[in-house]
């Protein structure tokens, strides 16, 4: 308003000049061709206003919804720094399975496994990790039975370690319970079971093409008998054939420090080793594996074959175990064969495979496993077990078992 008002003193002052300045002139025309040029400026001057007002309005709604939507929709924050440095992960198993053992009844029961881990960055060397999971303190198996009336189920402590990246490169230190840090020739069970997390402290130097594992663990601490630990170490080297194709051989050293005499590990059951009459193993376990492992992949097939062989070098008798077997693998689906046998006192039955023949040692037999990705992270798997046990002992009884999986990872 101010300048609407400002225009128009201006103009009506520059008239007035006009006028005063044209009085001595004898000629009306002149003063009405200028008057009429200042009318005609003074017309300009208002539509450049008007057309200044409407930007200037038209930018202040414009600010005024900007301020709206910004109210509604709040800026995104950056996450704190310190979640760069965690990962999660996990997987959920739901499992159905059948028995058919001889002087039992037919069994079924359904089971599921949940299992979350985190891993923390403490800095560039060192890295924390920590898993709770479903179950018991049974060390080789997290399966969670449905039973009890739907009663609530336990979580333990699965994982808790530090690794430490060392200055030399590829060799890492853990500390705590952490994952067996030893190669299985085709992921077989013939000394470890897969699930067993072992505690003490490990080491893992990898070269590519050769490999060397060690572990101490303590196994059973006592407060009024000697303390009863593994000493372990193995060795691999790897070697291509060919293209597509590799062979991996290795040796491996366990000893199983003051064990015999001592009472059966965990809960007391032998699981297949031979006790005295007061429950304490008859033989110590010191351990001398070899295994082979070849794997070639054709056409975007991989095929694995594999030989484990295991004696106990403190035990007289029933003291060696053997498995054999292979798989073949796709993108979507995997197939594998394994035929294993284990002698009474050839490892220490704790740590064995938990589904052949029932876990344990003293047995033998075929396990066949089918599985498919549905996607991703959603899998099926099938297994069957056709075994015969206590074979060395006990009355000899065939064991057959069908597991069916589906699992999910995230």
């Amino acid at each position: 308003m101010r300048r609407r008002f400002a225009t128009k003193w201006v103009t009506t002052a520059f008239a007035v000049l006009l006028c005063s300045s044209t009085s001595a002139a004898s000629s009306d025309q002149v003063i009405q061709d200028l008057m009429a040029q200042v009318k005609a400026l003074t017309a300009r001057l208002e539509a450049v206003e008007s057309a200044q007002q409407k930007k200037t309005l038209t930018e202040q709604a414009y600010n005024a919804s900007t301020a709206t939507v910004s109210s509604v929709v709040p800026s995104a924050k950056k996450s704190p720094d310190w979640t760069h440095n965690l990962k999660v992960k996990g997987d959920f198993r739901y499992r159905h399975e059948a028995f058919d053992v001889d002087n039992n009844r037919d069994r079924h029961r359904q089971r599921m496994r949940a299992r979350a881990q985190i891993q923390a960055k403490v800095t560039e060397q060192v890295s924390a990790g920590f898993g709770l999971a479903t179950g018991g303190s049974d060390p080789i198996s997290t399966n969670q039975s449905f039973d009890d009336a739907s009663s609530s189920k336990g979580v333990v402590i699965d994982l808790a370690y530090i690794n430490w990246k060392a200055p030399v490169e590829g060799l890492n230190v853990q500390a705590g319970k952490f994952r067996n840090p030893f190669h299985r020739a085709g992921g077989n069970g013939l000394i470890w079971d897969g699930d067993l997390n072992p505690e003490g402290v490990g080491l893992k130097y990898d070269q590519g093409k050769f490999f060397v594992n060690a572990i101490a663990s303590w196994v059973d601490e006592s407060s009024s008998d000697d303390d009863s630990f593994l000493i372990g170490g193995q060795f691999g080297l790897g070697q291509s054939i060919g293209e597509d194709g590799n062979l991996l051989a290795g040796v491996s050293y366990f000893n199983y420090v003051d064990a015999v005499g001592e009472p059966a590990f965990f809960d007391g059951s032998s699981q297949g080793n031979r006790l005295n009459a007061n429950g304490e193993y008859i033989s110590g376990f010191e351990l001398l594996e070899g295994f082979v492992e070849y794997r070639i992949e054709i056409e975007g097939i991989k095929l694995t074959v594999f030989g484990d062989y295991v004696q106990n070098l403190d035990a007289n008798r029933y003291d060696t175990g053997y498995a054999l077997g292979t798989k073949i693998k796709s993108n979507t689906w995997q197939v594998g064969y394994t035929y294993q046998d284990l002698e009474a006192d050839a490892v220490l039955g704790t740590y064995s495979d938990s589904d052949f023949i029932g876990g344990g040692t003293d047995g033998r037999g075929h396990r066949l496993q089918a599985s498919y990705s549905l996607s991703k992270n959603i899998g099926l798997t099938g297994t069957l077990f056709l075994n015969e046990r206590n074979i060395d002992f006990g009355s000899e009884e065939d064991y057959k078992r069908l597991m069916l999986d589906i699992s999910f990872k995230y």
